[in-house]
């Protein structure tokens, strides 16, 4: 057992304190956990806020350093359930409805997919819907948190048989990604959401999703032209996902400019 110093990645005034970006604190947990399941399979399942510690990384001036404590609850994922679970993730960032649904069923849920999908993102589907039509990334307009909580509410009282009875289906393993999406809500809120989570989930399942697909081509001693169409469909969201953060970048410089 070894000590290690650090602060509460909720503890926003010794974030603001030591210098180090929000932002980077948000994308950098988000990255970890969202390696872990689609990366490793390998997931801490209990990253509340006394869990995550933060502290200056000690040779990059600034930068935030994470580290985890409390090792005693972890879940290691089945393939299966990695690549349907990245698939499930890949079409809620492109607002693919079908491949969003095609998921849900390969998690034992037919019907009430946009439940599942509201559930994991802890927004309303219909959002799914909006940005299928406006192919943005962004999770919502800026200002109608309050509005899109009470509708998840208005979800959980209206659909209550239907989550249990969900929750009886979906693998045991999502019941624990449940947990741990929420624990990191909780953090992500108390830094004042500065990261869109959903793009760096979306760049972690999309690359799973491309590495599965070519290694089923492999096993079947697939032709170049299903390495092409993988690899295609795999740029395709990176180019979405960089496009969206390179806007993102600039529409945050100028309003910096503004404030100054």
């Amino acid at each position: 057992m070894e000590f290690e110093e650090g602060f509460r990645a909720t503890d926003v005034e010794s974030i603001d304190g030591a210098g180090i970006c929000r932002r980077e604190v948000a994308k950098l947990i988000s990255s970890v956990f969202n390696s872990q399941i689609f990366d490793d399979g390998f997931v801490h399942c209990d990253p509340h806020e006394a869990n995550v510690l933060l502290r200056e990384h000690p040779s990059k001036k600034g930068k935030p350093q994470m580290v985890l404590v409390d090792h005693g609850l972890y879940k290691t994922l089945d393939g299966d359930f990695q690549e349907a679970y990245a698939r499930l993730w890949r079409g809620i960032v492109m607002a693919d409805v079908g491949e969003i649904k095609s998921a849900c069923g390969r998690l034992g849920v037919r019907e009430m997919y946009p439940l599942l999908a509201a559930m994991l993102t802890s927004r309303p589907f219909d959002e799914v819907v909006e940005r299928s039509r406006t192919r943005s990334l962004d999770a919502a307009p800026a200002g109608n948190g309050g509005g899109d909580r009470a509708m998840i509410r208005g979800y959980a009282q209206r659909y209550l048989r239907e989550i249990v009875a969900m929750l009886d289906v979906v693998p045991r393993q999502m019941l624990l990604i449940f947990k741990m999406n929420d624990c990191l809500r909780h953090v992500d809120a108390a830094l004042g959401s500065p990261a869109n989570n959903l793009v760096v989930a979306g760049r972690y399942a999309s690359r799973r999703v491309f590495e599965s697909d070519e290694e089923r081509r492999r096993r079947s001693n697939g032709g170049i032209a299903g390495l092409i169409r993988s690899w295609l469909s795999y740029v395709h969201v990176l180019i979405r996902i960089n496009s969206y953060e390179i806007l993102s970048r600039i529409r945050l410089q100028g309003r910096s400019r503004l404030k100054v």
